[in-house]
């Protein structure tokens, strides 16, 4: 079975998603040839992806939707060949799994059309800060990922549990809203924001709300 993943993420090598590929990788025990979207020519990568038995597509999620580079490629794909599978693993900075639900739905149809036998997708939200928590914090993630590898690499499927466990909470409980509203209130929540606004010189402006009616007079 040849196997080919596409990292879907504009960070490329740089972003939480080819950490995800890593961990996933690392429990697969194998070296699947990985592509990265944003250094691609999207024709040329689609038609290079006909030549492969499975195709999985990691993404980040970016305000419940795919990126922009992604789709490109998406644009760019026909119909598979007989027999090819797709599958997809999401990671995403919200919390709770309902946040991915437009683009799973999409996902869904967007493999069913092109003919793919679709191995689903694999969702893992609270994914913002991994490449830059220490690896302790990150160790129930990366163990769920490295299952998730070793089901593929022995079955050619994702592994259920370790799915379900890296999708996590579909939505939040009413306690955990006010918890997560008492951190914002204090200012715990905006820690690592704080640390790019800084870093990008917009600390004064991290809480600006440009888009609000009330900001055009």
């Amino acid at each position: 079975m040849s196997t080919l993943i596409i990292n879907g993420s504009p960070r490329g090598k740089n972003g939480n998603t080819e950490i995800f590929i890593r961990q996933f990788l690392s429990g697969a025990g194998e070296e699947y040839p990985v592509r990265y979207a944003v250094k691609e020519d999207p024709e040329t990568l689609a038609e290079m992806l006909r030549q492969y038995d499975t195709l999985l597509i990691f993404m980040p999620l970016y305000v419940h939707a795919m990126p922009g580079i992604l789709m490109k490629l998406f644009e760019q794909m026909r119909p598979c060949g007989e027999g090819q599978k797709i599958g997809f693993v999401v990671q995403a900075g919200f919390i709770e799994g309902a946040q991915a639900r437009f683009l799973v739905r999409y996902l869904d149809q967007f493999a069913g059309r092109l003919g793919y036998e679709n191995l689903g997708t694999v969702t893992n939200g609270d994914a913002a800060g991994t490449s830059m928590l220490p690896e302790f914090m990150n160790r129930k993630r990366f163990k769920h990922l490295n299952a998730l590898g070793a089901g593929f690499a022995g079955e050619g499927q994702f592994d259920r549990e370790a799915a379900a466990l890296l999708a996590g909470i579909y939505e939040l409980t009413p306690r955990k809203v006010k918890m997560l509203e008492a951190m914002n209130k204090i200012g715990v929540s905006h820690i690592m924001w704080k640390k790019f606004w800084r870093d990008n010189g917009q600390l004064e402006h991290g809480l600006d709300r440009p888009f609000l009616p009330d900001s055009f007079g």
